[in-house]
C-alpha cells in the first residue's frame, strides 16, 4: 500500500480547539496509519487503534476510556503519480 495511502495526523496542541493556538500536526505511526487507511478503504465509520477511535465523518480522535478526550485529525492525500 506504500505510495497509495494518505498520511493521517492528529493535532497535538495543548488546546487543539482554540482558534488562538497554532495546530501541531503529528503523524500517526506507520502501523496506526495503515489501520486507519484500511478502515477508510473498507468504508467503516471509524478506525480502532490501541487507545483511540478515529471517527471519519467528524475527523476526530476520541480516547476509548474518556470520550471527553478528543482531538481533530486530518489526512494528507497520497502524492500524485
Amino acid at each position: 500500500m506504500a505510495g497509495e495511502s494518505g498520511q493521517w495526523f492528529w493535532n497535538a496542541a495543548q488546546n487543539p480547539f482554540s482558534p488562538n493556538t497554532p495546530a501541531q500536526w503529528t503523524a500517526y505511526s506507520a502501523q496506526d496509519n495503515a489501520k486507519i487507511e484500511q478502515s477508510l478503504k473498507n468504508k467503516d465509520t471509524k478506525a480502532e487503534l490501541a487507545n483511540h477511535h478515529i471517527f471519519f465523518k467528524e475527523r476526530m480522535q476520541v480516547h476509548k476510556s474518556d470520550f471527553q478526550k478528543q482531538r481533530p485529525v486530518k489526512r494528507d492525500p497520497p502524492p500524485p503519480k
